[in-house]
């Protein structure tokens, strides 16, 4: 079977409110399947950000600016510090790094920074298991916005929290799969 398309994720999205299914995406449009591409993104740049093994890059460098700072660009979604730089607590902020020990976006020397980064990447260059775990968030987050049933979104939850928990992450960035971190979460007791 080969791996789930964009406008497969889309109709996913469609198929969540009980519209039909559409043959051309409407990118950047004002109908109800634009909408849900635009989920469809939405949860493509959320996973991303998560740091899985497709768009992972690890020790990358980085040659600080004349200002001595570092512009990652508006594909990079989470950095930490790596190789000869991991005992700093770099960090994002908008899309430069910023030395959050120091308090400066100035990395103090024109030396080669490392960091590990999570990267946006298109839908068509996501890992297959994850263009399913995408495309069922996005469908559940859909339909709970524009429909509101408990019922479907207690069906659409079961098969992400399956997908979820089959899908490897890369222990860059300490992510555990979403269902595990709500249960592991500490329950209030009734009184």
């Amino acid at each position: 079977m080969p791996a789930i398309t964009k406008i497969d994720a889309v109709n996913q999205c469609l198929a969540a409110i009980n519209e039909y299914r559409i043959t051309a995406l409407d990118t950047g449009g004002t109908s109800i399947a634009a909408d849900a591409e635009r989920y469809v993104d939405d949860s493509t740049r959320y996973f991303c950000a998560q740091g899985f093994p497709c768009n992972t890059i690890r020790s990358k460098a980085y040659t600080p600016n004349a200002s001595f700072e570092i512009d990652l660009g508006s594909s990079v979604l989470r950095v930490r510090s790596a190789g000869s730089d991991q005992y700093r607590n770099l960090v994002m902020r908008g899309t430069k790094v910023f030395d959050a020990d120091k308090g400066q976006f100035s990395m103090g020397s024109a030396a080669v920074v490392y960091l590990d980064t999570a990267e946006l990447l298109a839908f068509a260059d996501l890992d297959p298991m994850l263009r399913e775990q995408v495309a069922q968030h996005a469908a559940q987050r859909f339909g709970r916005r524009l429909v509101g049933s408990q019922m479907s979104d207690a069906f659409l939850s079961q098969e992400l929290a399956i997908t979820d928990a089959m899908q490897p992450r890369d222990p860059t960035f300490g992510s555990r799969p979403l269902f595990a971190q709500a249960a592991s979460q500490p329950q209030q007791q009734q009184q």
